[in-house]
């Protein structure tokens, strides 16, 4: 039960319909570890502390990996062992977040999928940052069972919500094609 300080604390999420007291409480009692450095990660980090959950450096409920590299992610889906995985990396025009749920996981995401053009500039990371936020809290909110690619063109200014495709055979989740 939230205490009258965590009301006031977290009195507009709490009146948001999604979330509600019970939401609040999940955030509260919720782990996040957010992996990487920049500005996308800090911001990253800053707004998911500020919506409830803690911030740890081991066993999580959540991860965020805003690395950008690959292998890194890999590794990092290895250690997520099921559990929601949020990674994502922004370049001159495009920021890409992925949440994996299952499969695929971070060691058979495509590669392609996270490509993106050059190093991010201060918006873009911005925007991941924003993103990768969002998603996080979506997860832990709303347990989703299945994951999705999210793409920002910052050129065109359009942004577009997908399926993620499974392309290899997975020794980290089972899956194959």
């Amino acid at each position: 039960m939230l205490s009258n300080a965590q009301i006031e604390r977290f009195s507009r999420q709490v009146l948001l319909p999604e979330v509600g007291g019970r939401g609040q409480e999940r955030l509260l009692a919720a782990r996040v570890r957010v992996v990487g450095t920049g500005t996308a990660a800090e911001l990253a980090s800053l707004l998911v502390g500020r919506a409830g959950p803690s911030l740890v450096a081991d066993d999580a409920d959540v991860v965020v990996d805003l690395g950008g590299d690959p292998a890194h992610t890999a590794a990092t889906a290895q250690r997520a062992e099921g559990r929601p995985l949020i990674v994502g990396d922004a370049g001159e025009s495009r920021v890409v977040v992925a949440t994996l749920v299952g499969r695929p996981c971070g060691a058979c995401l495509p590669p392609n999928v996270l490509a993106v053009d050059g190093d991010a500039d201060a918006p873009a990371a911005l925007a991941l940052g924003a993103l990768a936020a969002a998603e996080t809290l979506r997860a832990l909110l709303f347990s989703p069972n299945a994951g999705r690619v999210h793409t920002l063109d910052l050129a065109s200014g359009t942004f577009d919500v997908r399926v993620p495709s499974v392309s290899t055979d997975c020794s980290v989740c089972g899956g194959s094609t």
